[in-house]
């Protein structure tokens, strides 16, 4: 057991307890989810899988993220640890899987950030010359050596602001998610009265309820569809990974959880809905692999001269995401690091901002490179880099929901509400995720479904890009272990039962040390 006094010095000298409240706990929740960007990256691609059914994917992509958010939500009641999968897992299942459970939150941030804010200098570039018609911006947009640079400077401006302070970055964070969310309202509204009036230059649709049948248009589609759902509600839980930093963070963090994936679920299947009836399957089919040019050419079609609102709307959701993307990352190393199951220095928090400057900066840095390093290898590398996320996303969501059942094993039938939400739930998203793990690495086994289309090894990139990383972490943890064995000391655990029934509130225990 830790030392009372130990624990309080602890917390003095840690992250800025009662930053944020509700309201920025879910819209930063939203915003690490790009909500715009999202949409951009897929709808094409889920058209082109489910025809009109396409909403249908999306809802059903909800079911899976609804049941894992229940699970970080009931998990974060008993430990409000902003190393949210990787605390959860250790004291559940051991420190072997708890730790790669963190290495894979890590390493989702390491390959999507500079991606991020590459597409957020894109689409700016894009909007801003839609709004003073200009072909140069729209041209530069176009540059990867225009992009990179600036790309760069941005990821170092939201590390900072990061580092700032959790406070100072959900002030930008309110404002950034406001610009999205009215955004896409005013383009799907715009879209689907035009394309209800036949007023649509592309092959407009009549809107059906049918069109929320996820089964509509075959199992095959549906599965391939699912792991692009996935993709596109993935990063929600970045308001969990504040909860030491948050008002109430046994509680506030999971609710904020939960209902951001309802208003990602209503905005998704909305603007869903809207993009099919004014585009039509067949265009959208056809454009597919272009994102950006499918929203840009869009943004025109639907909005004429107002195009530029939903280009900036994707500039500022790439934004947001590269700010937002940062966090579990750099909380989860700061766990890691407290815990001894990476090098202490990573674990330290500036003593002014009380952010885990070091680590904030570490995933900054990292994910700079490996942008950089992508690009250089090609732009498709740079796509298929994204693709492995699949891999990574599922694996520590279908984690989390296992824990969830493990650690509150003993609690699971003293009610049906208790066995369904705490028990059954998480294990059937948890199932849902891996069954979806094993169709990605079927399919991204095939060189033809990457960007590149070639093979590495013998097999797609994303599949290398996937089993490297996630080689390199199990590499790292057998070193680190030789180096400082603490951390695999530790044993699973269970939750204090008078934290389960409320009767106290959950002991803050920021070194990790109880259990």
């Amino acid at each position: 057991m830790t030392d009372p006094t130990s624990v309080t010095q602890a917390q003095q000298g840690g992250l800025k307890a009662g930053a944020i409240g509700f309201t920025d706990a879910l819209v930063i929740g939203l915003a690490s989810t790009s909500p715009a960007y999202s949409l951009a990256a897929i709808i094409g691609a889920v058209t082109a899988l489910a025809g009109v059914n396409a909403p249908g994917i999306l809802l059903a992509s909800f079911v899976p993220m609804a049941l894992i958010a229940a699970a970080f939500l009931y998990l974060n009641r008993v430990d409000p640890d902003c190393g949210t999968t990787f605390s959860w897992v250790t004291r559940a299942m051991g420190p072997w899987f708890g730790w790669l459970g963190g290495w894979a939150i890590m390493m989702t941030g390491v390959l999507i950030v500079g991606s991020l804010a590459d597409v957020g200098v894109r689409f700016a570039l894009y909007g801003v010359g839609d709004l003073v018609r200009s072909d140069a911006l729209v041209d530069a947009g176009d540059n990867a050596w225009i992009r990179m640079p600036a790309a760069i400077v941005l990821v170092l401006v939201m590390t900072w602001i990061c580092v700032l302070g959790t406070d100072v970055s959900a002030k930008l964070q309110n404002f950034l998610i406001l610009v999205q969310v009215v955004s896409l309202l005013v383009f799907a509204v715009v879209a689907l009265v035009r394309a209800t009036r036949g007023d649509s230059p592309l092959d407009e649709l009549t809107p059906s309820i049918g069109w929320l049948n996820p089964f509509g248009a075959g199992g095959a589609a549906l599965s391939s569809g699912l792991l692009l759902g996935v993709f596109a509600y993935w990063g929600w839980e970045s308001a969990v990974n504040l909860s030491e930093e948050t008002t109430d963070g046994d509680k506030t963090p999971g609710r904020a959880a939960m209902l951001s994936t309802v208003v990602l679920l209503a905005t998704y299947v909305s603007v869903a809905v809207a993009v099919v009836a004014f585009a039509g399957t067949q265009w959208l089919t056809d454009n597919a692999g272009e994102e950006e040019f499918v929203f840009y050419v869009l943004a025109t079609e639907v909005l004429g001269g107002w195009g530029w609102i939903l280009l900036l709307s994707v500039s500022t959701a790439a934004i947001a995401s590269t700010q937002t993307t940062i966090i579990p990352a750099s909380r989860t190393g700061l766990s890691m690091a407290r815990r001894a199951a990476i090098p202490p220095a990573i674990g330290r928090i500036h003593p002014r901002h009380r952010t885990p400057d070091v680590s904030t900066w570490v995933v900054a840095v990292i994910a700079i490179a490996w942008y950089v390093g992508m690009y250089l290898i090609s732009e498709n590398a740079l796509f298929d880099s994204l693709t492995a996320l699949a891999l990574l996303i599922a694996f520590y969501y279908a984690l989390t929901g296992v824990a969830c059942a493990i650690y509150y094993r003993k609690h699971l039938t003293e009610s049906v509400r208790s066995f369904v939400l705490i028990g059954v739930g998480p294990v059937v998203g948890a199932l849902m995720l891996v069954w979806l793990l094993v169709l990605s690495v079927r399919d991204q086994s095939d060189p033809a479904n990457s960007y590149s289309g070639q093979a590495w090894f013998g097999v797609g990139p994303p599949l290398v890009i996937g089993v490297a990383v996630f080689l390199v972490g199990v590499a790292f943890m057998l070193f680190w272990r030789t180096r400082d064995a603490t951390y695999w000391a530790e044993r699973p655990s269970l939750p204090d039962p008078d934290v389960v029934h409320g009767l106290k509130p959950p002991r803050p225990d920021p070194d990790g040390l109880e259990g």
